[in-house]
């Protein structure tokens, strides 16, 4: 079986870290697919960093990226990816809203159906306030007129080959939006609904 590497961007996530490394390689473990887990920590305030060095001197599969200053989510997946040695490369939050479990359809999707890019698409967008709900519905509409691609289910909880990251890697942009660049490449393409799940700590 082919090696998914699964980037993980964590801002003063300590608490998360433990869990999250804990349930997404156990996952991958036991339904035997090689792995690794990339833990970008984008400059957290907290003990982020140290839960990362300790979940990778548990876990084989764990590797950590540690940044000097918080550069954001998109510089931190965009390092994640370029450190990645996996086929394929996931990427997924930290605080398990995206379902871990996803990522054995994606990596079906992509292994037995060739599919090379497979987009995570929300269901249902789990509790969010009215304003978050409305403003987010206004961002996503400027950004589907602005790529030409229906960005209202969006997210960057997704699955690429290896040459879509190489793509998207040599791409000159630096302010990058992922979840609207991933799309924009091209190569063959699916998507998987999602729940977003209740933060748990």
């Amino acid at each position: 079986m082919k090696k998914l590497s699964v980037v993980i961007p964590a801002y003063n996530e300590e608490k998360m870290v433990p869990k999250t490394a804990k349930t997404v390689s156990g996952l991958l473990k036991a339904h035997q697919i090689p792995y690794e887990l990339i833990f970008v920590n984008d400059g957290s305030k907290d003990g982020t960093w140290q839960e990362i060095e300790k979940a990778v001197s548990t876990y084989p599969g764990i590797t950590g990226v540690q940044f000097s200053r918080n550069f954001g989510k998109e510089s931190a997946i965009l390092a994640g990816l370029a450190t990645a040695t996996g086929d394929c490369c996931a990427v997924m939050d930290c605080d398990l809203q995206h379902p871990p479990e996803t990522l054995l359809e994606m990596y079906r999707l992509w292994s037995e159906e060739g599919y090379e890019i497979v987009e995570g698409v929300k269901h249902s967008r789990g509790k969010e306030s009215a304003l978050h709900k409305a403003s987010a519905g206004m961002f996503y509409k400027i950004m589907t007129k602005a790529v030409g691609i229906d960005m209202s289910r969006a997210s960057d909880f997704k699955l690429m080959d290896k040459k879509a990251v190489e793509a998207l890697l040599v791409m000159p942009e630096r302010n990058t939006f992922f979840r609207a660049l991933s799309s924009w490449i091209g190569y063959r393409t699916t998507s998987v609904e999602f729940d977003v799940q209740e933060r748990v700590e």
